[in-house]
Order: C-alpha cells, then structure tokens, then sequence
C-alpha cells in the first residue's frame, strides 16, 4: 500500500467517524420511527419471571403473537394465560434450552403449531454469585449453557427461515457486564462477554452475507431487580425493574438500535469512559460508579 492510499484510507476513516457522531447525537433529538410488529411471531425465552415475562407481556400488547419458552412449567404457563386472558395470543412451551436436541425438537413443535418465529429474544439467564474457588464445574457450565450456548442453539434453530424470508429480528438480552469484570461474578461476566462477542460476530457476517433485512439487536441493562441477585447495594442510581428494562429493549428493537443500555446515559458513559482512561483510571471510576456485592453460593458438599 502506497503512503498516498494509506493517508486517503485514514481521512476516509475519521470522516466516517464524524460523521456517525454526528448522527448518534441528531438521533438523541430525532430517534428512528418505531416499526410495527402487528402480526408478528415473536418468541422469548426465560418467560415465566423477571425481563422475560415483562418482554412477553409487553410484545403480546403490540400484536404480536407470543411463544413463551422457559424451565419452569408453571411459571411459563401462567405468563401465557395472562397474555391470552388480555387478549393477546401466546403459547407456552416447556424447554431447556442448554440441551441442543431440545431445542430443536420444541421448535418443530412451534413450526407447525404457531408458524416460523420471525421475532427471536433470547432472555433466560442465571448467576452463582460466589468466590471463584468454591464454583464447581457443574456451576460454571451451566451459566455458560444458559447464558452463552443457548444463544447458539437458539438462533440456529430460528435463522434459517429468517434468511430464507429475508425477513427477522433478534433481540439478545445481554448486559453491562458484557463490558467489565466485577468481584464474585467470574462466571456470569465471562459468559456475558462471550455472548455479546456472538453477538457483533454474527452481525458482521449477516452483513456480509447480505442479510440486511435480519436486524439484530443487543439489550445490555446494568443491575435489575430480577431476583438473580439478593445481596447487594448500589452506590449510585437505583436498580432497575424488569418492567423499565422489557420496554427499553422492545423500544430499541421497533427502532432496529444494534445496542440498548439502561440506564442510557450513565451506562453508555462508564463504558466510553473506561475505554478511553488509562487501565487503572478505568478501574478506579468502575469501582466508584459500581456497586457492593455480596456473596449468595452455598457451597456444595
């Protein structure tokens, strides 16, 4: 490469920068329309409690309609009698998502039961919450099945149709821990980390592919009252609901955001913030900006 074509390819690259600078902050004043999800098939995972079901129930309100996968039975089944009782129109489908062969075998089920999924939001999650040392491997592979693998087994479930419609929407229930470490979350930050790193992946390769009608969107709250953390204070701001993070999300999704953080602007700063700053600067503002947690792992025998 000539010095000629290495300077034009540099002032190409920081015109680009200024200028989708400029159209995040037009955005902030004048956001994307919000598109209509009337008719759709929308299917969240993780929907008997916390973000899940909020998303369900929010979705169901839109027009969509809602199949509502999780573990517990009963939980998942009350999500969606709420739904249809409103008179939304959901189904209800016992998974576990960790297990590939599952996966697969619900989904023919909600093919030929329901249609093809056109909206995906892959929500189910757990945390341990404990020392590094005391996690047993079962503790660590399960976080990483949930959190992480699933993603896989799901969107490869649901993707081929999307492509071959030309037509979709997934929505990744992430979070700020995708970004950072924080003390007696090992497991569950490495698997935030790895499931956000699917996330920009498969987005890179569906633009190359050519598959721009196949949105994709990263929903990354910071702490949420979900249940998954009992023991903690947070020094600043307040802990989000389940029901502020659902509606974040679903807004960022009508609006094909690639990236949605709650609280906005104090997330979006930690993070930029902690790019920038020198490694122990970033450390230090982590720690002042962070919360207090306590351990909640009961130690296997």
């Amino acid at each position: 490469m000539s010095i000629v074509e290495a300077l034009c390819d540099f002032v190409q690259v920081i015109f680009v920068i200024c200028y989708h600078y400029v159209l995040a902050f037009v955005r902030v004043f004048f956001p994307p329309t919000r598109k209509s999800i009337k008719g759709e098939i929308a299917l969240v995972t993780g929907a008997g409690h916390g973000i899940g079901r909020e998303l369900a129930l929010e979705i169901s309100k839109l027009g969509a309609t809602v199949v509502v996968w999780d573990i517990n039975k009963e939980n998942n089944e009350k999500t969606a009698s709420e739904i249809n009782k409103s008179g939304g129109k959901a189904y209800a489908y016992t998974c576990d998502i960790t297990s590939s062969v599952k996966v697969t075998e619900v989904a023919n089920k909600v093919r030929s039961d329901v249609g093809d999924i056109t909206l995906l939001i892959n929500n189910a999650g757990v945390a341990n919450c404990g020392p590094f040392l005391d996690l047993t491997e079962a503790d660590i592979r399960r976080t990483m099945e949930v959190n992480l693998l699933s993603h896989f087994w799901m969107i490869k479930e649901f993707l081929p149709s999307m492509i071959k419609n030309q037509h979709g929407h997934i929505l990744n229930v992430i979070s700020m821990a995708a970004f950072t470490g924080a003390n007696l979350l090992t497991d569950y930050c490495a698997s935030k980390h790895g499931a956000y790193g699917l996330f920009q992946s498969l987005q890179a390769e569906l633009r190359k592919d050519g598959h721009h009608n196949i949105k994709m969107t990263a929903l990354c709250p910071m702490f949420v009252d979900t249940g998954l953390l009992k023991n903690f204070t947070l020094k600043h701001g307040k802990v989000l609901t389940p029901n502020q993070v659902a509606l974040a999300g679903i807004d960022g999704m009508l609006r094909d955001y690639e990236l949605v953080s709650v609280p906005c602007w104090i997330a979006r700063l930690t993070l930029y913030l902690t790019g920038i700053l020198p490694r122990k600067a970033g450390q230090f503002l982590t720690k002042k900006t962070g919360i207090n947690i306590e351990s909640q792992y009961k130690k296997h025998n």
